[in-house]
């Protein structure tokens, strides 16, 4: 049973889970005849209030809740559950003035238990079907099309590998779309391309723009999401799925500017999420290999990363997106940004929360997250040494990274020496967990999982480079002192549907032996090899970009360690472990796949 938030008037959580499980009497009656529009706060309020700022977040969290409950009940039924809703705000709005807070405060939990046992059973975002067949590029003459003049267009899990095709009589859909000036234009030409396709016999499967916001700001204190998986469609109502157009969600903010910085580029295909995200497409791409051929619109520049090692790659898988108010999102993922990384495959984001623009009087060194976050950004960016970053580097110092909770740690091709060294790879994940993580007196007993979609070249036994720096980096005991697990384990995510959806995620943690907590994670692009984390020689060596960001418990909730199976304190959710525990050992028969493989497969 839903009890009343102990702090009262005093609480200061925005945390959506928080607001769910606690009753707050006090922003359910300003919220009365503000589901829409902008919320005004009285000027007079029955309560103390020492920052009002805060009190209009709480208020806009809780705004979105209600007002996309009562948008999804469109059928009469619904409809009048919410208007009723309505009806008992007003009637508690008019009682709470002659009647004491103790009555008041028990109509507020009769109330929100009742929001709360509807909002569960509507959080997911609805969902089309799949589109079980792959398009690329479709033309329009006079404004009409028939398939004769269509070509190819990809949805948003389809793939866009074919090359292009021209039409001298028409302009293609994303053509069109680019000429858009104004939000209304792009959502119309966007319901035109998803109703050719639907008429050209494809089945449509993308989320209603718009519904993002509140599924991020359930996603707090995290914000940490899988991707969708076309054929599992258990996944398609989990509240930490993601599809890539909902990443570029309008109810996030509108997009102005983009920069991508990723490995492996189809520019057809990333153009369309934008197209079914009802997004402007203009941004800069830093890539490593692009595998499509599509003409460059004016509004796109590509810029072809040039590594100093053929043993390197641009592995980096970064976004930046700018809004229409000058704030900035930075999204770290481990997805490449073609469609097969967005289709049957698990992969893993973060997303940062809106950074707004600091005032111009603003100093440098403000808007630092107490991660260091913008700091590290900024270094990364500059270590390209590329001009057409200037924009992008001016933006992140020009933003306010005080919200992020998680650091960034990140791998760039050379020799780092001295400080320097601790910025980079494996020494900075060492450098952040050496400070910040805690582990209990039983340590030793708390493995580390590393699970990575690949390993590199390790050296000839395990002393010459686990246990000798990546270990060492991820604990403070000797390698000796470590509890020791067979190596090898089996991808196995029954619980989060994701058992047959090839992990190309990375993740590092370090697990209690109950396994019910976690000590930190990390989500990365970088896999387990001394290209991606570097290694020691006579200074630190690392051969590619990597970026990814750590989870540290003491600067996120407060707490020494992650609940990854119950939760103990509704103030700390439980945090998102991508597969199954307890790990599976693989059987004595099994051979791991190795690249051997296929020269063997060669010969035969």
């Amino acid at each position: 049973e839903k009890k009343l938030c102990p702090f009262m008037e005093k609480c200061y959580r925005k945390n959506p889970i928080h607001f769910d499980e606690m009753s707050h009497p006090h922003l359910e009656k300003l919220l009365v005849d503000q589901l829409d529009g902008t919320i005004e706060i009285p000027e007079v309020l029955h309560f103390a209030c020492n920052d009002r700022s805060q009190l209009l977040d709480q208020l806009k969290v809780l705004q979105m809740v209600l007002r996309r409950e009562r948008n999804k009940n469109k059928d009469n039924q619904l409809s009048g559950i919410v208007q009723r809703r309505q009806d008992k705000l007003k009637q508690m709005d008019a009682e709470a003035q002659a009647l004491s807070r103790a009555l008041i405060e028990e109509e507020r939990e009769n109330h929100m238990e009742t929001i709360k046992a509807k909002k569960r059973s509507m959080e997911a975002s609805e969902v089309g079907s799949s589109v079980t067949k792959k398009m690329k590029q479709m033309s329009i003459e006079s404004s009409n099309c028939t398939k004769d003049s269509q070509q190819n267009i990809s949805d948003s899990q389809s793939s866009s590998r074919s090359n292009e095709q021209s039409t001298s009589s028409g302009t293609s859909i994303m053509d069109m779309y680019r000429s858009c000036d104004s939000e209304k234009s792009r959502k119309e030409v966007r319901k035109k391309a998803i109703q050719m396709m639907r008429q050209s016999g494809y089945t449509v499967s993308v989320v209603e723009p718009g519904e993002f916001a509140i599924k991020y700001a359930f996603s707090a204190p995290y914000h940490l999401f899988f991707t969708r998986i076309e054929n599992s469609k258990e996944t398609y109502n989990q509240q930490f799925s993601i599809t890539f157009p909902e990443i570029l969600d309008r109810s996030l903010g509108e997009i102005v500017n983009s920069l991508h910085l990723n490995f492996m580029v189809d520019v057809g295909w990333l153009c369309l999420q934008y197209l079914l995200a009802g997004q402007r497409t203009d941004m800069m791409i830093l890539y490593g290999d692009r595998v499509d051929h599509e003409k460059l619109s004016n509004n796109i520049t590509m810029i072809e990363v040039d590594m100093p090692t053929k043993f390197g790659c641009h592995h980096t898988k970064i976004m930046i997106l700018q809004y229409k108010d000058d704030g900035i999102r930075v999204v770290v993922s481990t997805a490449n940004l073609y469609s097969d990384d967005w289709e049957n495959r698990t992969q893993g984001l973060w997303i940062s929360p809106h950074l707004p623009r600091l005032p111009e009087s603003a100093n440098p060194s403000d808007g630092e997250s107490p991660t260091g976050f913008k700091k590290d950004l900024e270094r990364y960016l500059n270590k390209y040494r590329h001009s057409a970053l200037t924009q992008w580097i001016c933006a992140v110092r020009r933003a306010n990274f005080s919200d992020v909770n998680v650091f960034l740690v990140a791998s760039v091709p050379g020799t780092h020496k001295d400080n320097e060294a601790d910025s980079w790879g494996y020494k900075k994940l060492a450098h952040v967990l050496s400070r910040y993580a805690t582990l209990p007196p039983d340590a030793p007993q708390w493995p580390i999982v590393a699970q990575s979609s690949s390993i590199g070249s390790l050296g000839p036994n395990f002393e010459s480079w686990l246990s000798k720096d990546i270990i060492p980096c991820m604990s403070r005991e000797t390698t000796k002192g470590l509890k020791s697990h067979p190596h090898f384990h089996q991808w196995k995510a029954k619980r989060t549907a994701r058992d047959r959806a090839m992990p190309h995620i990375k993740s590092y943690t370090r697990i209690s032996p109950d396994l019910k907590s976690i000590s930190w994670f990390v989500l990365t692009s970088a896999n387990l090899s001394k290209a991606a984390w570097g290694v020691q020689r006579n200074n630190h060596y690392i051969m590619s970009y990597e970026a990814g960001v750590i989870f540290i418990p003491k600067l996120i909730t407060g707490t020494t360690t992650f609940p990854i199976e119950d939760e103990e304190d509704p103030a700390v959710p439980v945090f998102p472990i991508p597969y199954d525990l307890p790990l599976c050992r693989y059987e004595s028969s099994d051979s791991p796949f190795v690249c051997e493989f296929l020269t063997s497969l060669g010969r035969v």
